[in-house]
């Protein structure tokens, strides 16, 4: 005779698949936000060094801006691809084209924003 093997359960979160993205999400957040308070913690402790990181950053303006719209041009191929996709079903369209034009309409005024100069500075 053959000794009958016990069907093992899943895990607790392989069961609970929102609850584990939805931990996931957190943690990350949480990790974002303890990041930026150490580095505001060190930008108070050293504002020499703050100050010439803020001119760094001020003198790459360019490098900087280059650097986003690579970003941008990447997100486009995304959508792109989404579009041109085998299984991407026509009622997607729509909603994608929105998502998509408020996204451009707010990198644009954000890029506006920044080039203007106006802002905290």
């Amino acid at each position: 005779m053959k000794p009958v093997k016990e069907a093992r359960r899943a895990s607790f979160f392989r069961r609970h698949l929102v609850l584990q993205r939805t931990l996931i999400i957190a943690g990350t957040l949480l990790a974002l936000l303890l990041i930026a308070l150490v580095i505001a913690d060190n930008a108070i402790k050293n504002p020499d060094q703050a100050a010439a990181l803020s001119k760094w950053m001020e003198q790459a303006k360019y490098g900087w801006l280059m650097w986003r719209l690579a970003i941008y041009g990447g997100l486009t191929w995304g959508f792109v691809k989404i579009l041109r996709a085998p299984g991407f079903r026509s009622q997607y369209r729509q909603p994608l084209m929105r998502i998509a034009a408020v996204s451009m309409i707010f990198a644009v005024v954000c890029e506006l924003v920044l080039l203007s100069g106006t802002g905290a500075s």
